[in-house]
């Protein structure tokens, strides 16, 4: 069979055998290539890239500076991007809003650790995720952000809070965290970072305003 293709030996492009140059990187020297090497590198290039994974830097920081706020982004885009993942049916904004719901919230969060949970053990990825302790945490959350709501004490009440944002933002980077890994291992060097969306900014601006007027209040 008459290989009518040949490899840059720097940067792998495929080219046509009569190629004098790469055009990628411009490099002159080509590595011979087999036909069937040849359908998998081209295979590889067409897939698409997908914009998944949320660092967990990001995810602290928006956390911190949206005042606790961040957990309805998430809960909303991670649920969104899980749609395509499972076979179930999804609503995205309703399972975000649910965290406003007392008790509900901690169905919805059970479920959203569950399925990040079980994603992760099918494809093989090692992880400490436990929706158990993901609804204990956010029941902590629920009952001191109650607390803080009916204080009136305005530094026990910015205590309370300041707990309530830091067992949040654990939920959020622990499920992320197993999520994160879950999509390493299905897209490997086609993943990217989200873009940051125009609702994430809105709510992160809207916790500062928050932090500023409670500062200056």
């Amino acid at each position: 069979m008459t290989n009518d293709h040949k490899k840059c030996s720097r940067c792998n492009e495929v080219a046509p055998a009569t190629s004098r140059f790469c055009r990628q990187c411009g490099h002159t020297t080509f590595e011979d290539v087999s036909p069937e090497s040849v359908a998998v590198l081209e295979g590889l290039k067409t897939q698409p890239e997908v914009s998944l994974r949320l660092d967990s830097n990001r995810l602290i920081i928006a956390s911190i500076l949206s005042g606790g706020l961040y957990i309805f982004y998430w809960l909303y885009i991670t649920w969104k991007q899980l749609a395509k993942e499972t076979n179930d049916q999804h609503f995205p904004v309703w399972h975000a809003l649910t965290w406003a719901v007392p008790f509900y919230q901690l169905f919805r969060l059970h479920r959203h650790a569950t399925v990040i949970q079980g994603l992760a053990t099918k494809a093989g990825v090692p992880t400490t995720l436990s929706a158990g302790t993901v609804v204990a945490l956010g029941l902590a959350a629920f009952g001191l952000g109650m607390a803080t709501f009916y204080t009136i004490n305005a530094g026990l009440a910015f205590l309370l809070g300041t707990i309530v944002m830091a067992l949040t933002t654990t939920i959020i980077v622990w499920n992320q965290g197993a999520l994160n890994a879950y999509w390493v291992t299905q897209y490997g060097e086609k993943l990217h970072t989200a873009p940051i969306e125009r609702a994430e900014g809105i709510i992160v601006l809207f916790g500062i305003l928050v932090w500023i007027s409670t500062l200056v209040g």
